[in-house]
């Protein structure tokens, strides 16, 4: 795909924009709810819509709603060939509005019976590099990402509206975070950052009294009318895997038909239902967690047509899982773990495109300290065991660990870093040194190196070839 000239004029003037720092809507002060400060909480947005909504009428809805953002330059690099894989310039907005209502006796600090709020955030980038690739990213788009409504009560809370939904006390990998699928386009981001994307859903959260020793209990139910999954990667794409290159290849040569991916299209009956029961014990977090809904990553499927020839297709077959978490503090450390089984889980065969069923468990322990006041170490300990690998291919058992290391210097203004994950089992590693700079309050300056090593068939080491480096500038308001 070639990339005109009237493309990169749009690229370039995302990035002056990013250097224009005098933004009139930002201001001077700093915002509430903003991410990047340090003492940030997540009730600042709601104290920060409830101020702005006794200014002048003229301005309410602006001040209301643009509660922060941020413009970026992120462009990645492939070691390789020295591609750019990715040029994307974006800007972030979001803000949040609460309605008052009428309180409860008890004083002017009394709590609302109801507070109803809103939460919005959208993007706009512009992307010709990895446009350039395949049609899985346009030249320039816009996206509405979270926007959800929640009304808080005494008892319990309600969301409704696209969001973003993370369970599990894991911090590389977790059992049970199913309800928000990938973003096949850009799977491993910047190597730490959140890549999921937000679904249409309804979310309640409950307040129980307390049972004994068990305290702060709660329940929490998550629905998902129409069940969102992860995309295959387009044809041509830096992330389209060997085996789903080789499945290609084949089909165009005609050993089999390839159709497009069996996504979810059924309201309710393709839906995804979770409920989370948690609860405090002699100082440990727990929780149990259910599952029932398609599967977020597709396997192949592949069945005869009318003449006999073998037809392949992506899906997303349905499947169930139960689980338990648990942390504890312990000082400056926190051990964490969580345990999830997955009764007849659909895997892949491998060397075939067609999947089966067998019973998976899956589990994560980890800790994670801070020395003195800066220096951070998390190693996550990581096992799956499969009941009847056999037939997959595969063997029982895989584990390994993810890990994290970094410190701060410079009054605490430069952060270096390494992260990365290992099998043990033949899945590869992946090891990414970073650096960030963060220039007053406004300014962030970032870059990392991503690199993946191992058996080419393993789950990491499959990217053998897609080592990348990434450099980003963020201007905060």
């Amino acid at each position: 795909m070639n990339v005109c000239p009237k493309r990169f004029s749009c690229c370039w003037g995302l990035l002056l924009l990013l250097f224009w720092s005098p933004l009139a809507f930002a201001g001077d002060a700093p915002l509430a709810g903003d991410p990047f400060a340090e003492d940030s909480a997540p009730e600042g947005l709601a104290q920060g819509a409830e101020a702005s909504a006794d200014r002048q009428s003229s301005n309410r809805i602006w001040s209301s709603f643009v509660q922060k953002g941020w413009l970026e330059s992120r462009n990645q690099l492939r070691l390789r060939d020295g591609r750019a894989i990715s040029t994307r310039q974006r800007l972030w907005l979001e803000g949040g509005y609460n309605f008052r209502t009428a309180s409860t006796p008890g004083g002017a600090g009394a709590r609302p019976d109801i507070t109803p709020s809103l939460f919005l955030s959208g993007r706009l980038d512009a992307d010709m590099a990895a446009a350039s690739f395949s049609d899985d990213v346009n030249d320039v788009s816009a996206a509405l990402q979270e926007a959800y409504c929640t009304v808080d009560g005494q008892y319990a809370d309600f969301f409704v509206g696209r969001k973003m939904v993370r369970w599990g006390t894991g911090d590389g990998i977790n059992p049970l975070d199913l309800i928000n699928p990938q973003d096949h386009r850009d799977p491993f981001s910047s190597g730490r950052s959140d890549n999921r994307l937000p679904v249409f859903l309804g979310q309640a959260a409950f307040s129980l009294p307390a049972v004994g020793p068990f305290e702060a209990l709660s329940l929490q139910a998550v629905l998902v009318p129409l069940a969102q999954v992860t995309k295959v990667p387009g044809p041509g794409s830096p992330w389209e895997t060997p085996s789903i290159r080789h499945i290609r290849q084949a089909a165009a040569e005609g050993r089999f038909a390839l159709e497009e991916q069996d996504l979810p299209s059924s309201w309710f009956n393709d839906g995804k239902y979770m409920a989370h029961l948690s609860t405090t014990l002699h100082g440990w977090d727990l929780g149990l967690a259910a599952f029932s809904g398609p599967r977020n990553s597709p396997v192949l499927a592949s069945m005869p047509d009318a003449a006999g020839r073998p037809v392949v297709r992506p899906q997303s077959p349905g499947m169930a899982a139960v689980g338990l978490n648990f942390a504890k503090g312990l000082e400056q450390s926190t051990l964490r773990g969580e345990l999830g089984l997955k009764p007849a889980y659909p895997l892949q065969v491998r060397g075939r495109p067609d999947f089966e069923r067998s019973d998976m468990l899956e589990g994560v322990i980890g800790l994670d300290r801070t020395f003195s006041l800066n220096r951070y170490l998390n190693l996550q300990y990581y096992t799956t065991h499969i009941q009847d690998a056999g037939k997959l291919g595969q063997s029982c058992w895989a584990h390994g660990m993810t890990y994290e290391i970094s410190d701060q210097f410079l009054q605490d203004d430069l952060k270096l870093g390494v992260s990365g994950i290992v099998g043990f089992s033949g899945q590869g590693w992946t090891l990414q040194p970073y650096a960030e700079y963060k220039f007053g309050d406004d300014w962030l300056l970032a870059f990392s190196i991503m690199l993946f090593g191992g058996n080419g068939s393993g789950a990491y080491g499959q990217y053998g070839d897609s080592d990348f480096a990434t450099l980003r500038i963020r201007r905060t308001f």
